[in-house]
């Protein structure tokens, strides 16, 4: 199977773990698919549908870095029962990756004129998280049922290793301007955690690298939880 790799850096990234919003703000250890689909969808310049291409990652960085910033909070007006803003800054100790890398690999080869040339200005999460787009190419994978993996989510469970357990939403619907984006169902992900020769894993929908040590790659369809 042809599938189209491309490969962002960046300085920073930062990937927000879900239903964690006090203390130190912690960034999740990979991107979700929802993150990817962001991505892709911002180099397009429009929403990528669920159907339109199967999804594969790997992910990495050089280490962790944390950073004091301050925010802008809202209080609640009682006389007027509205919100407005607090002229009182707050503070938050914010989690970063440093130096990260992300492959992706789809298999739809037709989005290859949008990372050649990207709409949007592409970021690892948040805003001032810009990347570049150091690696475009069309590659040639083989289907296996077993092989070592990189950094990446899969849906959990994965009897093979032990891994953090992230319940994320794969995809958010965001077509109505002035209301907010409607998620999609959450799905239980397992984190291939980082080894130098990578995590041995046995399960459907894999695909081994070309030039590689039994380097596989897991190709995710939107929403699918098998």
């Amino acid at each position: 199977m042809k599938v189209l790799h491309i490969t962002f850096q960046a300085y920073t990234a930062t990937f927000k773990m879900p239903f964690i919003n006090t203390g130190v703000a912690i960034s999740a250890p990979v991107p979700s698919y929802s993150n990817i689909v962001g991505l892709i969808s911002c180099c397009k310049g429009s929403l990528i549908e669920k159907n339109e291409t199967l999804i594969g990652f790997k992910y990495s960085y050089d280490g962790i870095g944390r950073d004091l910033e301050t925010t802008t909070r809202l209080f609640m007006d009682s006389k007027k029962e509205i919100l407005k803003r607090n002229p009182e800054k707050g503070i938050i100790i914010r989690e970063f990756h440093v130096n990260p890398k992300l492959d992706i690999y789809l298999d739809n080869l037709e989005l290859k004129k949008f990372f050649e040339r990207p709409i949007g200005v592409p970021t690892l999460g948040r805003s001032q998280d810009v990347a570049w787009i150091s690696n475009i190419e069309i590659i040639e994978v083989e289907e296996a049922c077993e092989g070592k993996m990189k950094p990446t989510l899969i849906p959990f469970p994965c009897e093979q290793f032990g891994g953090r357990v992230i319940r994320y939403c794969d995809y958010f619907y965001n077509n109505e301007l002035g209301y907010l984006r409607k998620p999609d169902k959450m799905i239980l992900y397992q984190v291939v955690p980082q080894t130098e020769e990578g995590v041995f894993v046995r399960r459907n929908n894999l695909y081994k690298l070309p030039d590689s040590d039994n380097e596989v790659i897991y190709m995710h369809r939107l929403g699918d939880e098998i």
